[in-house]
């Protein structure tokens, strides 16, 4: 526009000879217009740079929330062992316009709002590495919140291994001032911690929420109830995976993934994701005899573990009859049942009844004596010394799976008019 104004007032004066008098008032005219014309584009750039600058920003800080919630399920780097891989990384390209004020992975630098970005107060409590902030100039500020289980760290490099930053013992967050620049993140931990640590160092203190060690996730707890049930494929226990911190209180996270496994027994699933109370829960049965330990993992977390006893099925084999004379065949003699265990174990033999006492005139008070026989070798003699319903434990037996013979007798019968009757009452035989 301009360049065909000032062809068109040389062309003009060149050829109007008698126009030379006019000349300033005719150049007067043209700059003024030019004049106008760029005030006009300056007025129109100046209005279009905010919200341009405002887009731009938010189109990166989503690719970086995007790109850092999806390294957390990562693997991770344990500071501890100088010798580890890197853990896993990302970059982001920055281009940051000239009216950025800063940009703050981790922390609000600028809490108190007074634009000075290193007088944050000692103590104050802070954010907890889960946000970015950023201000342009003659704007707000700005906040992208990520999610809980992110942790942003500044990082130094230390020995050719970058290590987390801090200051008077305090975490440090990632600030940049100016200019357009790569930042690198990577995932690590330290003493079962997570952390999202940043390749780059500033020169300002912003400082992570000093109250939150206790608040970040260490660890899981495995607890499994009951600790102890049958192994009979249908019993079931729960299996219930806790975060924990550092002190063992339990972590409020939602979303982290727990990859389980268990020596013996099956789990209903192999992973589950916690709930808003930082925890979940599984299913566990078992066909095999055992001890059995529950094993829970989750990236840049200490391993949790659990254990449960899978005991042998118990089996109770019930007469509900009277034993009233000494040992033979058929009723009243014996009693006898046939029974099937799926292992080889041992079981603990308990008899459940009662007897009626008997003896010769000056003799001292005997009961019923009661003989268990398991496929024909006898377990034990034991005399049932109540007239009420007891417990007699007979002790311990080894069987192979498969099929058993059990057979209960009374060994010392008397039945002596106006003397007495000796008897024995079998409610039941249990297997446990």
């Amino acid at each position: 526009m301009l360049c065909p104004l000032i062809l068109n007032l040389g062309v003009n004066l060149w050829k109007d000879e008698n126009g030379i008098d006019t000349i300033p008032l005719k150049l007067v005219v043209y700059l003024v217009l030019v004049g106008i014309i760029i005030a006009l584009v300056a007025i129109g750039l100046k209005n279009v740079g905010p919200p341009m600058d405002g887009a731009l920003m938010e189109s990166q800080l989503g690719e970086v929330k995007s790109g850092i919630e999806l390294m957390q399920s990562g693997y991770a780097r344990d500071l501890s062992d100088p010798y580890t891989v890197t853990g896993n990384t990302r970059s982001f390209d920055l281009l940051l316009p000239e009216r950025l004020e800063y940009i703050s992975f981790g922390v609000d630098p600028d809490p108190d709002n007074n634009g000075i970005l290193t007088d944050t107060p000692p103590g104050l409590v802070t954010d907890n590495g889960d946000v970015i902030y950023y201000k342009l100039m003659g704007d707000g500020k700005r906040l992208v919140k990520l999610k809980d289980s992110v942790h942003i760290r500044e990082g130094e490099l230390v020995d050719g291994r970058w290590l987390p930053r801090s200051v008077d013992g305090l975490g440090q967050a990632v600030v940049l001032t100016g200019g357009s620049q790569s930042v690198t993140f990577e995932l690590v931990y330290d003493r079962g911690t997570t952390y999202t640590l940043s390749h780059v160092t500033d020169n300002l203190d912003a400082y992570i929420n000093p109250n939150s060690t206790g608040g970040l996730s260490h660890g899981l707890l495995v607890l499994v109830n009951p600790d102890s049930f049958p192994a009979d494929d249908v019993t079931e226990g729960r299996v219930t995976v806790q975060l924990v911190d550092s002190q063992g209180r339990w972590v409020h996270e939602m979303g982290r993934t727990v990859n389980l496994t268990s020596s013996r027994g099956n789990l209903s699933i192999a992973q589950m994701v916690t709930n808003a109370h930082g925890s979940g829960s599984v299913m566990l049965t078992s066909g095999e005899l055992g001890l059995g330990v529950v094993t829970a993992q989750s990236p840049g977390l200490h391993n949790g573990t659990g254990e449960v006893a899978f005991t042998p099925p118990p089996l109770v084999i019930k007469f509900n009859e009277w034993i009233n004379s000494s040992p033979g065949t058929g009723p009243g003699r014996e009693l006898v049942a046939q029974f099937w265990i799926a292992h080889n174990t041992s079981y603990s033999v308990t008899l459940t009844g009662w007897a009626t006492e008997a003896h010769w005139p000056l003799n001292p008070e005997e009961w019923a004596i009661c003989s268990i026989e398991i496929d024909g070798v006898v377990l034990d003699e034991i005399e049932v010394a109540s007239g009420s319903r007891i417990d007699v434990p007979f002790g311990d037996v080894l069987l192979d799976a498969g099929n058993h013979t059990l057979r209960v007798t009374m060994t010392n019968d008397l039945n002596f008019p106006l003397v007495g009757d000796r008897n024995l009452y079998v409610e039941r035989v249990g297997f446990s």
